[in-house]
C-alpha cells in the first residue's frame, strides 16, 4: 500500500492507473476505521483494479461546539488495517494541504456546495450546515481523487442520498455504490463513536435497533404508523435514549410520512443521546409498492 499526502501525489497514482485502463474505487473516511469502513474497502476491492481511500477529518463538518478537535485519530492503527485489507492508495492530506487558508468553518470557505432539499430534515435540524460542509468538502475530494466508483455506507443514510443526488444533480462522472450498515454481534450500527460509549450505555445501545424492529413488524402487523412511532419515542425514552428524532420517511426524497400506502419505499430512521454520545440508525420500513 503507497500512502500519499498531497494532491500531486494522488494526481500522479491516478492519471497511471488512468492510462493503463485501471477502474478506480475510492473510499472517503475520517478515520478511526471499523468493519464498517472496511467492508466498503472490500465491495471496492471486487469491482476495481485501484483502490484508494482517504482518511480526513473534516473540519467544515462540526460545528464550533462539537467534537473536531477530540474526534480519534489512530492513524497507525488505520493505516494497518487499510493494507490488511488490500487498499492500494492511501490518501491522508493535511488540513491545510485540503484547506490552505486554514478554514475551520464553512462561511471562511470561498465556494460553498449545498443540496438544500435533503439538508434539512432529520440530522439537518440540529446540525446547522453539517451537510453544506459535508458535500462541499466531499466534491472537493471527488475532484482530486477522480474515481470510477465511490462507496458510501447505508448507516448514515441521509448523507448518503445527499451525495447520491449531487452526482445525478451535477452530472459527476461516478457511480455511487452503496453498502450495508454493519452491525456489532448485538446489533449496534457501527460507528466511531461507539468507542465513547460508557460500559452501561454500550449494554443498552443495541436497544435502538430492537426497538425499530418491533415497530417494523408493528407496522407491518397492520397498526397505524403514528401509533406506531408515538409508542417507539416512548419505549426509548424509558430506556434513557434522548430522542433527538424517530420518523418514518420516503428513501429518496427523505420526507416524513405518516402512513405506508404509497408506491415508494420507506424507512424508519432514529437519532439519539445515550451516555452523552449521539447514536444513528435506520431500517428499511417497506419495499417499493408498484400495484
Amino acid at each position: 500500500m503507497k500512502v500519499v499526502t498531497t494532491a500531486g501525489e494522488l494526481a500522479a497514482e491516478w492519471e497511471a492507473a488512468r492510462r493503463a485502463g485501471a477502474v478506480i474505487g475510492y473510499v472517503p473516511t475520517m478515520g478511526a476505521l471499523h468493519e464498517g469502513h472496511l467492508s466498503l474497502v472490500g465491495l471496492a476491492r471486487e469491482e476495481c483494479d485501484l483502490v484508494i481511500c482517504s482518511i480526513f477529518v473534516n473540519p467544515l463538518q462540526f460545528g464550533l461546539d462539537e467534537d473536531f478537535e477530540s474526534y480519534p485519530r489512530p492513524m497507525e492503527r488505520d493505516l494497518e488495517l487499510l493494507k490488511d485489507r488490500d487498499t492500494d492508495i492511501a490518501f491522508l492530506p493535511s488540513w491545510t494541504e485540503i484547506f490552505p487558508g486554514r478554514e475551520r468553518v464553512l462561511d471562511d470557505f470561498g465556494t460553498h456546495v449545498s443540496v438544500p432539499r435533503l439538508s434539512h430534515q432529520l440530522c439537518g435540524r440540529s446540525r446547522e450546515g453539517h451537510f453544506d460542509g459535508m458535500v462541499t468538502e466531499s466534491l472537493l475530494f471527488l475532484n482530486l481523487v477522480r474515481p470510477d466508483r465511490t462507496y458510501w455506507g447505508e448507516k448514515d443514510f441521509q448523507q448518503l442520498r445527499i451525495i447520491e443526488t449531487l452526482v445525478q444533480d451535477m452530472r459527476l462522472p461516478v457511480t455511487v455504490v452503496r453498502g450495508a450498515t454493519k452491525r456489532e454481534p448485538d446489533g449496534l450500527a457501527m460507528s466511531s463513536r461507539n468507542k465513547n460509549l460508557g460500559p452501561e450505555a454500550r449494554a443498552t445501545a443495541p436497544r435502538l435497533r430492537g426497538v425499530l424492529e418491533d415497530m417494523r413488524a408493528r407496522v407491518r402487523s397492520g397498526e397505524p404508523l403514528p401509533t406506531v412511532l408515538a409508542a417507539g419515542r416512548e419505549r426509548l425514552a424509558s430506556l434513557g435514549f434522548a430522542v433527538e428524532y424517530l420518523v418514518a420517511c420516503e428513501e429518496e426524497a427523505l420526507t416524513e410520512v405518516r402512513s405506508v400506502d404509497g408506491p415508494v419505499p420507506v424507512r424508519l430512521f432514529a437519532a439519539a443521546r445515550l451516555g452523552g454520545v449521539r447514536l444513528l440508525d435506520n431500517i428499511p420500513l417497506t419495499e417499493a409498492n408498484h400495484d
